[in-house]
């Protein structure tokens, strides 16, 4: 009951790999706005290089940041301490951009492919992995139609969602089954929000979750449990 109609849209490996002049953050930011939605951008280091105003900007909409690596490639093959220095250099870029005091909450591994080594290094430092249950290969299938049904018949109140950022000549296609994506949400009365909105949301007593009924604010954390093996796509 505390997470019905809510759901935490995440949108991965933006903002841009391909430099700025093929960035579509306006567009997306454009497109959240008009539906009033939140997301977590996990994002990878090196493709904001460029656009540090841009992914200001992205957090004075309200949306927020998870460390998502430098770039996207497996790290469960590396070292243990080599891994540790990926992540601890992403997240200081990332908190670079935010607000003084303000630390990275999540995290997501590239490929989902998360071992014990990981998890350790991971919640060491504080971070917390979410994988999630709404989930289809948007960066190998380019129908936005597609993308977007076959999310929109995973999902319900608490899910977490996963599509990629999409950029101008890489995975442009992300953008409209962005757009559809949040259409059917409306039309369900599921509103979007962020990881920490959602979370937020789960850990109030019930006491207090009449008052929030338009509030903007995870069924779970998804904490992914992780093993000496790679990680499923979707954590339950």
């Amino acid at each position: 009951p505390a997470v019905r109609g809510l759901v935490a849209l995440t949108i991965d490996d933006g903002l841009c790999r391909r430099g700025p002049e093929h960035s579509l953050v306006q567009e997306v930011r454009d497109l959240l706005r008009e539906h009033h939605a939140g997301a977590t951008f996990m994002l990878c280091s090196d493709y904001i290089e460029g656009l540090e105003e841009e992914a200001r900007a992205l957090l004075r909409d309200g949306h927020e940041f998870g460390n998502h690596c430098p770039c996207d490639r497996e790290y469960a093959s590396l070292e243990p301490a080599e891994f540790e220095q990926r992540l601890l250099e992403t997240s200081r870029r990332l908190e670079a951009l935010m607000g003084a005091g303000e630390r990275v909450r999540w995290f997501r591994a590239p490929q989902a492919k998360y071992t014990s080594a990981m998890r350790d290094i991971v919640q060491r430092h504080g971070l917390l992995h979410a994988l999630g249950d709404t989930y289809c290969d948007d960066w190998a299938v380019d129908d936005a139609q597609w993308v977007a049904s076959t999310m929109l018949r995973q999902v319900d109140s608490g899910s977490i969602l996963i599509i990629h950022f999409p950029e101008r000549g890489f995975r442009e296609h992300t953008l409209e089954a962005l757009r559809m994506l949040l259409e059917g949400l409306s039309a369900r009365g599921l509103r979007a929000v962020t990881l920490s909105a959602l979370a937020d949301a789960a850990s109030e007593p019930p006491s207090s979750q009449q008052s929030r009924r338009g509030r903007c604010s995870l069924r779970w954390p998804a904490l992914q449990p992780a093993s000496d093996t790679a990680a499923e796509d979707v954590a339950t």
